[in-house]
């Protein structure tokens, strides 16, 4: 019999409106019930807005430690994040080594609130074989920089797995580089101002000996992998799968009650294991859910969405051709 490894969630977000207007951010609910489908323990280190939401229910704040308190006093918010949020990123992993020692845990998987599960954890067998296990994309260039910058250092734990000792090392390590190693987040920051959880993430794994980590992105031996974001076409490889342009979503298949979608390489069939349901593509998630379809009513306000993100990026100047224009005309200066 396999060991039971707990599906971990962290969400805290008080009475916060979401992009569909509700309170508390309702998907939680959908994250919550899609886990359990599959597994025999999930947990949710919440608020008491969300208590009623997952009967395995921890209050966030009974799992603050002194090691927490230590990342707080070194953290400095090297992103474009408000400071909360870009300090909060990193919270669940200190809450979640509490929780885990504190219930003699010796391992775990951590998913996102916005994420649907379709996977048993404890009975995936490449999790037995590593310490820690996460989504990294191929290309880690910048698309504004020459070839071969590698300052991406994107690996998301948006699902991810830890050894309680992995887990301990990596909080470890976020103290120790904002402590005595922030020269080297500022060669990211000095560029592209985006340090975040997932770039000391990226360094971290980086720095493990060989077969330590699991890239969730690459295809396992049945032809499943992790979806790292249903708004992008991208997985492990740029363009990578079949997707629906004009809602920005993967275009999803379903059989027994599981995701699939098609390679544009080869046509070759992909099972997800996970959906991801990244910004706004979150009003998405009660309709998969419910129906394994994207509503016609989130298709239209994702839609609008759209288009107003697209003209703000316009405006404050995030497109990738305007980040280009800025790094030439620094260098003329």
């Amino acid at each position: 019999m396999s060991k039971i490894i707990p599906v971990m969630v962290h969400h805290e977000t008080g009475e916060k409106a979401q992009a569909a207007g509700k309170k508390n951010q309702e998907y939680l609910k959908y994250c919550i019930a899609q886990a359990k489908k599959y597994n025999e323990k999930v947990v949710l280190l919440g608020d008491e807005y969300n208590k009623a939401w997952c009967d395995d229910w921890h209050n966030a704040n009974d799992f603050i430690t002194e090691k927490w308190t230590k990342f707080h006093a070194v953290f400095e918010n090297l992103s474009t994040y408000p400071t909360a949020w870009a300090e909060g990123i990193f919270k669940r992993f200190f809450l979640i080594l509490e929780y885990l020692e504190r219930n003699s845990f010796e391992e775990c998987v951590i998913i996102d609130s916005d994420v649907l599960l379709y996977l048993n954890v404890s009975e995936y067998e490449p999790f037995r074989h590593c310490k820690v296990a996460a989504e990294t994309p191929l290309l880690q260039d910048f698309a504004m920089l020459e070839k071969g910058n590698g300052l991406k250092w994107k690996t998301c734990a948006g699902s991810s797995y830890f050894t309680t000792q992995g887990l301990r090392e990596f909080t470890d390590f976020c103290i120790d580089m904002y402590a005595n190693h922030k020269d080297v987040l500022m060669k990211k920051w000095d560029v592209h101002r985006g340090v975040g959880e997932m770039a000391l993430l990226h360094l971290w794994i980086s720095s493990l000996p060989e077969g330590e980590y699991l890239n969730l992105l690459k295809d396992d031996a049945d032809h499943g992998v992790f979806d790292n974001s249903v708004g992008e076409s991208s997985g492990y490889l740029e363009h990578q799968y079949e997707y629906i342009k004009r809602l920005s979503v993967k275009n999803l298949h379903w059989e027994d009650g599981r995701p699939y979608c098609y390679t544009i390489d080869g046509h070759e069939k992909t099972w997800f294991l996970n959906l991801h349901f990244v910004d706004i593509t979150k009003i998405f998630m009660e309709g998969v859910y419910e129906n394994q379809s994207y509503s016609a009513h989130a298709k239209f306000v994702t839609y609008m969405l759209k288009c107003r993100g697209r003209l703000a990026d316009i405006k404050h100047g995030n497109t990738k051709w305007q980040q280009k224009l800025k790094i030439k005309r620094s260098k003329n200066v």
